[in-house]
């Protein structure tokens, strides 16, 4: 029986998507790839610039799955609050978990035409040495005809099979890789190892790598969030404060998975104007129960950064909850967050020609 929250998310005409992946280990080994490729690039063509009618029906929608998760915040919260629900029921509790759930509650608010996963499959060597993640990309063949294409890419740990992937299916892009908790050499390192097997690995300048991270204020001595590998503290910078030293004015994708600092860094990049020149935004959310470190964040730094995200024209198409710390007897209280930009090409250029 289809659950209460599915019932009503399906009387307001909205629905979970389903996403396909782009990337197995058959289609790389058999040449599918570029078959993919070749089919978003006939499959692009055929799209054309959608009606303000269009546009507006599909904001439209978006308002009313809005009002939806209040009006759920308000059904299921203690006192219609947020906060209140944190401090009766964290996410570390095994109660949170029974529905609505978190992900219920601030599921996506927007339809993207193809979604497509990005990454998460590297060589044959690196196949089960390593958990792996995609991304999910709305619309990837608009890539095709975008130019200037950048992606800034923050935080990839032991993981670069979707920087990779994104200069495969766009190799007029700049990939722009940042990351404070490993070294150049280890990165390029592990650029070689996951480049499928028999393909030239990507390298500078159409990809690039800088030992920084992502942060509400540009310092030296930075020390919040979960800092990986023995660090103590790292050099950060703001998201506007790197665009401007690499003379970037618009990213075509920001990819953020910065354990912890999101909540700070994106509220300021919002804040600041930063994130109406982002045209897609792929985010990991990290909250209580999910890893130790997190104890701060629950259901209100969700709902506050949703407001500001919004404010800035990103919209929610795809939620994808990180089972992965489960088998470790952990909450599933991460999750991949996908967000497009409504003034975007992704979304203006969207709709059949």
């Amino acid at each position: 029986m289809a659950s209460p929250v599915a019932i009503l998310l399906s009387l307001l005409g909205l629905s979970f998507l389903v996403v396909a992946p782009s990337f197995w280990p058959q289609a790389l080994l058999t040449g599918g790839l570029e078959g993919r490729v070749g089919k978003a690039r006939a499959y692009s063509e055929s799209l054309g610039v959608c009606s303000s009618a269009t546009l507006e029906a599909r904001e439209a929608d978006h308002q009313s799955a809005v009002a939806f998760r209040r009006e759920l915040v308000r059904r299921w919260a203690p006192e219609g609050s947020v906060e209140a629900w944190d401090a009766q029921l964290p996410l570390d509790a095994a109660k949170a978990w029974e529905s609505p759930t978190v992900w219920d509650v601030f599921a996506p608010t927007y339809g993207c035409l193809r979604p497509v996963h990005v990454g998460g499959v590297g060589s044959q060597q690196w196949s089960t040495a390593l958990p792996l993640e995609s991304k999910v990309v709305c619309n990837p063949q608009v890539m095709q005809s975008t130019s200037p294409c950048v992606i800034y890419s923050f935080g990839v740990g032991w993981d670069t099979t979707f920087e990779i992937a994104m200069l495969r299916m766009a190799p007029h892009c700049k990939v722009r890789v940042f990351d404070p908790t490993t070294t150049a050499e280890k990165f390029w390192a592990m650029v070689r190892a996951q480049t499928p097997d028999g393909e030239v690995s990507p390298q500078s300048p159409a990809l690039t790598f800088e030992q920084v991270g992502l942060a509400s204020k540009s310092m030296e001595d930075y020390r919040e969030g979960m800092l990986w590998n023995g660090k103590e503290s790292i050099r950060v910078r703001t998201l506007q404060d790197l665009m401007a030293q690499h003379g970037d004015d618009r990213l075509t994708i920001l990819k953020v998975d910065v354990e912890g600092s999101e909540w700070t860094a994106l509220h300021q990049a919002s804040e600041a104007g930063t994130l109406t020149n982002v045209d897609q935004l792929l985010l990991e959310v990290h909250m209580r129960g999910c890893e130790a470190g997190y104890t701060e964040h629950g259901r209100s730094k969700l709902s506050g950064l949703m407001d500001a995200l919004e404010s800035s024209g990103l919209r929610a198409f795809s939620n994808v909850p990180n089972l992965g710390p489960t088998g470790k007897g952990a909450r599933p209280a991460c999750g991949e967050y996908s967000f497009v930009n409504v003034r975007s090409r992704f979304v203006t250029q969207s709709c059949g020609a």
